[in-house]
């Protein structure tokens, strides 16, 4: 039963006069030279209004499988449901002073109360609180978490962390950790809390329930994210990010993005970070040039999460919560292409003298675009492009336009375009490059044929015990290189610059909405053992064919066993198909590959 509670009168009038105040925050200044547009100019897929002040977000199931998404209000008093596929807001529940963030876990949301001093366990399906733990938040601002099968908080009086254990609803262990330490997050199989106070992240293990590492990072890190193969952290006295190496547990860049000051955001996702902070409601950092690719300023800004597909932000002055597909910010942004280049020395002086466009997908017969742009005077040219495609190899001689060297490439048969700047008549050339074509058809990669419709939002993959989910994507090229050499490739079959390209194309596929495909990995994302390949059907008779690809198959029959039963499951459930192909599963891909084509593909 999902129906909203009858709210007070007061909740009516703080609605009804929701009105940002006349003399908004100082503006932030943002990194000098990063594009800056308003938000204006970002048009979100849905907003929910919200009574009061609209801040955390979490999102999941409830335990009948129904996604649902939550925000709070602190001067209502309520915490609030939102539908992801209505974009309607459906449920409210009482939470005194909700606070330090929001976490959905076990079909319910945790949410802490600064007032009461417990965390309320909200049913998903009935909307209505089941438990109450007694633990004091350590602070407002903070962030809870779930992993391990446990809920992490830090309380009062900011030198202990809680595990709270969902069985008993009550806290099983209190880990002594710096004090000043307000929010948790997890990822990695590892708890990691912030300590504003001392300036670091404490890394704890759940079988130990013990501090097994202390990291520097930043002046003041408040609010963390996991994602893109990393620990994010933002930095409150100078409004900057820290990276931090899941493995190595050490910061590895300091990311300058001028938004200091308390409250502000981060997340993580879809190939990007996001910052929030008031008065710049939106900054892009590209995890792999640890570069702001774009600032949004203006009104709104508080918290911001990437769920389901979707980036969610809470506009707490103006009373509401945007939705917006990410793609949103490169219509509105576009991210230029010297932001991803890869570099190269030609003059072999030992520094770079060129940028070369890292190319993420090309269709087959139409003209691809090739750029490349030198760095200071001493590289004069002529420059050549060399390509390769199914062992031909050809040599195209680059023009100047508009300070950029360019020249143009089209093959006419799918598979990976190897490419290289190279100098004229010399044999000195860019390091190799690698460009893949689209799993699927023209049609689904072009988009004149829909795989799934726009409204579709990616399910949360399910629970396989003991291995974690990620998105096939550059960030984790090292755990699927090894995975294809442990499945049986080769490095003659593919190289690693080849896998790079098809991860590349991967990750365009998913946010093209035309393929969708993930890795199965350890609790610490160091190993890929699996992958799953959810594309359309080449196939006559079939929607979708549903691959699922074991490194290993047979070393673990229980584990083989339960990720094709948990992905049917998923399948059959989440996705808008009637009749799905599973090769491997079903039948071998040898039987697969003899059934005769669709023929619209």
């Amino acid at each position: 039963m999902r129906n909203i509670l009858t709210l007070s009168l007061s909740i009516a009038v703080l609605l009804s006069a929701q009105q940002p105040s006349a003399d908004p925050p100082p503006q932030k200044p943002g990194v000098a030279g990063v594009p800056k547009y308003r938000t204006a100019t970002i048009i979100p897929d849905a907003e929910y209004p919200i009574a009061g002040n609209p801040d955390w977000l979490a999102s999941g199931e409830d335990a009948a499988g129904a996604p649902m998404a939550w925000t709070n209000s602190r001067p209502t008093d309520f915490v609030f449901r939102m539908d992801p596929l209505t974009n309607k807001t459906v449920a409210s529940v009482a939470v005194k002073k909700p606070c330090s963030g929001l976490v959905v876990a076990l079909g319910a949301l945790w949410a802490p109360s600064c007032e009461d001093g417990v965390v309320h366990r909200i049913d998903g399906v009935t909307n209505k609180t089941v438990a109450k733990i007694a633990a004091v938040p350590s602070n407002n601002e903070g962030g809870i978490a779930y992993g391990a099968g446990s809920v992490w908080l830090p309380i009062a009086p900011g030198d202990t962390l809680a595990r709270i254990d969902p069985a008993t609803n009550s806290i099983a262990a209190r880990i002594k950790i710096a004090g000043g330490s307000h929010t948790a997050v997890f990822g990695y199989g590892l708890v990691w809390v912030s300590s504003t106070d001392h300036h670091l992240v404490s890394v704890i293990h759940p079988a130990t329930n013990r501090v097994i590492a202390e990291i520097p990072t930043g002046k003041a890190p408040r609010f963390m994210a996991i994602g893109e193969g990393h620990v994010w952290t933002l930095n409150q006295t100078d409004g900057s990010v820290s990276k931090i190496h899941p493995l190595a547990k050490t910061v590895v860049a300091t990311i300058p993005v001028g938004v200091p000051g308390p409250g502000g955001d981060i997340a993580a996702g879809e190939g990007s970070v996001w910052v929030t902070q008031r008065t710049m409601p939106v900054s892009r950092i590209d995890p792999t040039s640890n570069q702001v690719t774009a600032h949004f300023y203006g009104p709104g800004g508080d918290a911001i999460r990437v769920m389901m597909g979707s980036v969610w932000l809470s506009n707490g002055r103006w009373g509401n919560v945007w939705r917006f597909h990410p793609g949103k910010i490169d219509a509105a942004a576009p991210v230029s292409w010297t932001s991803q280049g890869k570099p190269a020395d030609l003059d072999g002086d030992g520094e770079p003298d060129l940028l070369v466009e890292d190319v993420v997908v090309w269709h087959p017969t139409e003209p691809v675009l090739f750029r490349a742009k030198g760095l200071g005077s001493s590289l004069t040219g002529p420059l050549v492009l060399k390509v390769s495609l199914n062992g031909k190899v050809s040599e195209i001689p680059m023009t100047q336009d508009r300070g950029e060297w360019v020249a143009k490439f089209q093959g006419d048969s799918p598979r990976w375009i190897h490419y290289s700047v190279c100098l004229s008549g010399k044999s000195v050339c860019s390091p190799d490059l690698v460009t893949a074509s689209p799993t699927t058809s023209k049609a689904f990669a072009k988009r004149t044929k829909l795989f799934v419709p726009d409204s579709f939002l990616a399910p949360r993959p399910p629970d396989v015990p003991g291995f974690v989910w990620h998105a096939l994507e550059p960030a984790i090229l090292e755990q699927d290189y090894q995975f294809l050499l442990d499945a049986g490739r080769t490095a003659k079959s593919i190289a690693k610059s080849e896998d790079y390209g098809e991860l590349k194309r991967h990750q365009w596929e998913v946010q093209n909405g035309s393929a969708f495909a993930y890795g199965i990995l350890t609790p610490d994302e160091s190993k890929e053992v699996a992958c799953v390949y959810v594309n359309p059907s080449k196939k006559a008779g079939f929607e979708a064919q549903v691959r699922v690809w074991i490194a290993k198959p047979g070393t673990d029959p229980a584990f083989d066993k339960a990720l094709g039963t948990a992905v049917r499951d998923w399948i059959q459930a989440k996705w808008p198909f009637q009749k799905v192909g599973y090769p491997g599963l079903d039948m071998s891909m040898e039987q697969w590959n003899s059934l005769p084509d669709r023929a619209d593909d």
